[in-house]
């Protein structure tokens, strides 16, 4: 087996299934895990009531938010310091690094003062009914608090992987998530501050997360966190921004979708709202995966797309779609049979469970187009041709789906909202396929020349 010089070398020489396999391990362990500890709140606050239930799943646009600003300025900087270090830039890299992460921080702490003062005026604005809004403006309020570390985490999380060092994003995630898991009854229950209790269970969480990310920059060759390095520019912004917008669209967009949601389910009463919440979040276990996945592939891809390896970048891409389209085919299987029994271990309310598992059971047909979607959109981001990657990230949550949630229940009622996911995920696969084509076209034909010429 080759020894390679240092990490660098790797992402440059090693055999890319491996490579994306060792990279997307810690990820995945990572997504799962983020996944299960953002249903533990929901599994925990069942236990409370059904309006409880409701009221969180009415601040999960939130949370999407604050994924979806993460993301973009993460994966805005991830990218770029990976194409950077792909050209052996590493000064350069070091200044995106750090301008990203101080500029999370900066709104983190806006977002800290909107939410001490109009919590209660945003959750109205995200869809809570006037018998969960309390609930909901205590959470929402008590989760902004913690918007600085939750950012910073994820900006973090990002750029570390972009580095190849995957293993110390899990370490900082991994922690925080279980660290949450293990006091959120604590809070809930001893303490007795019911949903304010999960929120400042997932505060604490975050922070502590926060503190062994930013101690895993220390470590080895990742770029350091230092506010010397903070020099923002306009190009920076600039280029931050270009390459981040794809991850901006795609989590953004799941904000708007989940406020229309809740907006079109508040009619059928807390129980739809729940219901949807707790499918949602179930579905996000299996999806999870092939994020996992595609995380792991975007260091590799950006890293030889920089270094114009674009054989290594074609059989990557390959390699993923493969991977991810059998896992979620699996997945499908598994959340069509058991549907019921996923939906009941959130909330045993029999009108809970049959709506959400008939939602689930409905997505089980659409779920397979996922994997395809994915990759092929974290191509086009990964590569830095944004404006089809933005695109592509706008379709499933946005441009497909929200249109269809808005105009489906009117027609058929609840069976609708049930159906609204599933049917946006087929026309994200056709749209996909006519936009990724020609890139997915020329990367093959990148690849036979290489080989000729080898």
């Amino acid at each position: 087996m080759r020894k390679y010089k240092n990490k660098f070398d790797k992402l440059e020489n090693a055999p890319v299934k491996g490579l994306i396999t060792s990279l997307a391990i810690p990820t995945i362990i990572t997504m799962l895990v983020t996944a299960i500890y953002n249903m533990a709140d929901s599994y925990f606050v069942g236990k409370i009531d059904t309006t409880s239930v409701a009221s969180i799943g009415i601040v999960f646009s939130v949370m999407t938010m604050l994924q979806a600003v993460g993301f973009f300025l993460g994966n805005g900087s991830g990218i770029q310091l990976a194409t950077l270090l792909g050209k052996k830039d590493k000064k350069q890299a070091q200044i995106y690094a750090n301008v990203a992460f101080f500029t999370s921080l900066i709104l983190g702490a806006v977002l800290t003062v909107i939410g001490l003062f109009f919590s209660k005026q945003l959750a109205y604005l995200l869809g809570a009914t006037e018998t969960a809004v309390d609930a909901a403006s205590d959470y929402l309020r008590y989760i902004l608090c913690g918007a600085p570390f939750i950012l910073g985490s994820f900006v973090l999380n990002n750029q570390l992987r972009a580095q190849g060092s995957a293993i110390y994003s899990m370490a900082g995630i991994l922690s925080g998530s279980l660290l949450n898991i293990c006091i959120d009854p604590i809070f809930i229950f001893n303490l007795k501050l019911g949903v304010s209790g999960a929120a400042v269970a997932t505060v604490i969480s975050q922070i502590v997360g926060f503190i062994i990310l930013l101690l895993g920059t220390r470590k080895g060759e990742n770029l350091r966190i230092n506010i010397k390095a903070f020099t923002p520019s306009k190009e920076i912004y600039l280029t931050i921004f270009k390459n981040g917008m794809p991850s901006l669209a795609r989590q953004g967009v799941n904000t708007v979708s989940n406020i229309a949601l809740n907006f079109m389910a508040s009619p059928f009463g807390d129980s739809a709202i729940a219901g949807m919440s707790v499918f949602n979040r179930v579905m996000f276990l299996g999806f999870a995966v092939v994020i996992g996945i595609g995380q792991g592939f975007q260091p590799v891809c950006s890293f030889n797309n920089g270094a114009k390896k674009y054989d290594r970048v074609y059989d990557s891409y390959k390699f993923i779609t493969v991977a991810t389209t059998i896992f979620i085919s699996v997945v499908s299987v598994v959340f069509f049979v058991f549907s019921k029994q996923l939906i009941a271990v959130f909330r045993d309310d029999s009108e809970v469970i049959e709506i959400g598992s008939r939602a689930l059971r409905m997505q089980s047909f659409a779920l397979p187009f996922i994997g395809f979607a994915t990759s092929s959109n974290m191509l086009l981001q990964s590569m830095k041709i944004s404006g089809k990657a933005t695109f592509l990230a706008l379709l499933r949550q946005g441009l497909c789906y929200v249109p269809l949630v808005l105009i489906l229940p009117r027609v058929f009622g609840l069976g609708g909202l049930e159906a609204a996911q599933a049917i946006a995920d087929m026309l994200t696969l056709v749209i996909t396929i006519i936009v990724a084509y020609p890139t997915i076209k020329k990367l093959r034909n990148m690849k036979k020349q290489i080989s000729k010429q080898a």
